[in-house]
């Protein structure tokens, strides 16, 4: 048997990943008007934009954010708690227990590791039974944040996906240099946004690219995601030595693309697909979006939904191939994406898709938001690059019923903000140079 489809097998029976036709279909318990929780613990402007449309679809809407979050200017919250940077998992415990949502949404990976924490840590078996509704049985959890685990259940289910390995140490990767050409991609599990990416087109610098990946966050990272990103798990992760796991993917020649899906329980609600037309960097996310029609898209995210029962508005990147058109799964983010909060009409709303299904009734005909192909996200184009041509043709995704949200998210980062930290991070970029 090909080592490939072993070690995909092994997925599958390590993570007792039931076969896609033999998932039953979820059973919906009307609860009127839902009661959903959005936890996040940066500050995205996609979960603002989802409070918005949720609380349009005539859901209640919680949240838990870190302070100056954007989305804390809206008003129609039922409750807010400040994010914990110390014991996110004890705060989320606490919360659950007194609010009792009908479905938590986590809005970055950080708010999915720490509800895994928390599954893990409580014995409040209500509080466990809320997050396994809401995230999955704990049995894929290990999936969901392994780029290697998910490519290789992909493949399994004879999913279009590139050969992955993980690479622990030097001599994994030396059988994957032995194996594979170049150029190829190095991924460090549970990182976003493009960081922790790197794609090697010499294998004389792979080492030395792997020993950089895997050397423990130090402690003026881990400081400067707490000061500038309310994030204490640096520290912890310093003071133990954690080191990322490393994974290494074939590289897919073509352009990026992803797809928005609204799930309950592994069934599909609601999709919408598109391409990117502008990136923050080569391997950053999209700040401008075209939307495409691509059945191969659905049918691979609908696949890895029902098979590892998924719940909540989650996303997949992909890779169309420029010399066949095929989509390449590459791999998943287990939390919203931008383009998840843009309804586009039947089929395509996604926030409404999803109260709809936790109350019961069939979703509303919303007209779509625009009618145009061009997404303009917002405010990422206008900070990034504010000459772009498309923001003079696209489609703006800007709130403008939402005048407070509006004005919150075109203020500068703090990091932009005051002048002491922008010398900061002058220092920062001249050392790291130095260095290279």
């Amino acid at each position: 048997m090909p080592t490939a489809t072993r070690r995909a097998r092994d997925v599958l029976t390590a993570a007792k990943v039931v076969s896609p036709l033999a998932v039953r279909s979820p059973q919906r318990s009307p609860v009127g008007r839902p009661h959903v929780l959005l936890i996040a613990t940066s500050h995205l402007p996609s979960t603002a934009r989802l409070a918005v449309e949720l609380h349009r679809s005539h859901a209640t809407v919680s949240l838990v954010a870190p302070p100056g979050h954007p989305a804390c200017v809206l008003r129609f919250f039922r409750k807010v708690a400040v994010h914990s940077i110390w014991r996110p998992w004890k705060l989320l415990e606490k919360c659950l227990r007194r609010w009792r949502p009908d479905a938590i949404i986590p809005c970055d990976e950080r708010a999915v590791r720490d509800l895994q924490e928390l599954h893990a840590r409580t014995g409040d078996t209500a509080i466990r039974a809320m997050i396994e509704r809401s995230l999955g049985a704990p049995e894929i959890f290990s999936t969901v944040c392994s780029r290697d685990r998910l490519l290789s259940l992909a493949r399994a289910l004879k999913i279009r996906a590139p050969e992955s390995m993980s690479v622990p140490d030097q001599n994994a990767l030396d059988a994957w240099l032995r194996r594979e050409s170049t150029p190829f991609v190095m991924k460090a599990d549970e990182s976003w946004s493009g960081f922790g990416v790197r794609i090697i087109s010499d294998k004389a610098v792979a080492h030395q690219v792997w020993q950089q990946m895997q050397q423990p966050k130090g402690l003026y990272r881990a400081m400067h995601a707490l000061l500038m990103g309310w994030d204490a798990s640096g520290i912890s992760a310093w003071a133990r030595g954690d080191r990322p796991v490393l994974s290494v993917q074939s590289y897919v020649d073509g352009r990026p693309a992803n797809i928005g899906i609204a799930c309950w329980q592994g069934e599909t609600l609601a999709t919408t697909c598109a391409e990117a037309v502008a990136t923050f960097s080569a391997t950053g996310p999209s700040t401008v979006a075209r939307i495409i029609q691509s059945s191969e898209m659905v049918d691979t995210a609908t696949a890895i939904v029902r098979t590892l029962g998924l719940s909540g508005l989650i996303g997949f990147d992909f890779m169309i191939d420029a010399a066949t058109g095929f989509s390449y799964l590459i791999e998943m983010n287990p939390r919203v994406t931008p383009i998840c909060t843009i309804p586009l009409g039947r089929g395509h709303d996604l926030p409404e898709s999803f109260v709809a299904c936790l109350a019961g009734r069939t979703p509303q005909d919303r007209p779509p938001r625009t009618d145009q192909e061009i997404i303009v996200y917002f405010p990422g184009t206008w900070q990034q690059d504010p000459s772009n041509h498309l923001l003079q043709t696209g489609f703006h995704d800007v709130p403008w019923d939402e005048p407070e949200l509006v004005r919150r998210l075109m203020k500068a980062n703090a990091v932009d903000r005051y002048w002491v930290l922008r010398q900061v991070r002058q220092i920062r970029r001249y050392v790291l140079q130095r260095r290279e």
